[in-house]
């Protein structure tokens, strides 16, 4: 279980929205920026920050402290495909009586937008970096889990089944730029392959969601899932999923 503490600096600077995003993360699954390890015991929350954006990321508290660390006023937000941890959920999920094979990705480390002409104190209203990228690369926001959101040409998942480190089951999604938006371990519950391999697609959803503690709980996940939609916190597309071919062997 970790403990997730945050400097009075770092309080100062997210004000009361940023602090109450930061209670909205999952730790779950997540890895320490420094060591690359596990996240567990207590974490301590990093901010960079540039005047017009924040990006958050955890340590473990052995690595380094809580602190707010400055950077270059030029310097750009991570794009989707590069900088951020993240878990992966799948689930196979109603959406108005159809069960759709889903994906659900989760950052870990947030950046938000915002604007700093406010100057100093408490950052204003803050803009989620990553899903605002993904609105511009053609992800539509989500509102209610009825039915899945349009396809997105050019992005594609790819299974590859049992070549985890411990042989579990990977994936990875990569955009149009062949970026890797997400290449680490998947769990597939076993109706989740036939239902793919039936569409050819699976719906990606992204977002602050809280997945990684709910996993086996298809009826909490989709309350999550509306939840998230409810407060515009979720994206969403269908991407391409290559399946691998049955095994036909005797």
């Amino acid at each position: 279980m970790t403990e997730l503490h945050m400097s009075p600096e770092v309080r100062a600077l997210l004000g009361p929205e940023g602090l109450a995003r930061a209670a909205e993360v999952s730790l779950v699954d997540g890895t320490c920026v420094y060591c690359r390890t596990r996240l567990e015991g207590t974490v301590n929350m990093v901010v960079r920050t540039n005047g017009t954006f924040v990006h958050v990321v955890y340590v473990h508290a052995a690595c380094g402290p809580s602190e707010v660390v400055p950077l270059p006023a030029d310097h750009q937000p991570p794009v989707p495909a590069n900088g951020y941890d993240m878990t992966m959920t799948a689930a196979v999920l109603d959406h108005g009586g159809t069960n759709l094979p889903v994906l659900v990705a989760e950052t870990v480390a947030k950046a938000y937008a915002f604007d700093g002409s406010s100057g100093p104190g408490p950052m204003p209203e803050l803009t989620n970096a990553v899903i605002s990228s993904l609105l511009g690369d053609g992800f539509t926001l989500i509102s209610r889990i009825r039915q899945a959101p349009p396809q997105i040409p050019e992005w594609v998942g790819v299974l590859l089944l049992g070549h985890g480190p411990a042989g579990e089951d990977g994936l990875l999604v990569l955009d149009p730029e062949g970026g890797k938006f997400y290449a680490g371990s998947v769990e597939l519950p076993s109706s989740w392959l036939p239902a793919a391999a039936h569409y050819g697609w699976a719906v990606l959803y992204v977002g602050d969601v809280g997945l990684a503690e709910l996993r086996g709980d298809d009826k909490a996940a989709v309350k999550a899932l509306r939840t998230a939609a409810q407060a515009g916190r979720l994206v969403g597309a269908r991407i391409a999923i290559g399946t691998p071919a049955p095994n036909t062997a005797a």
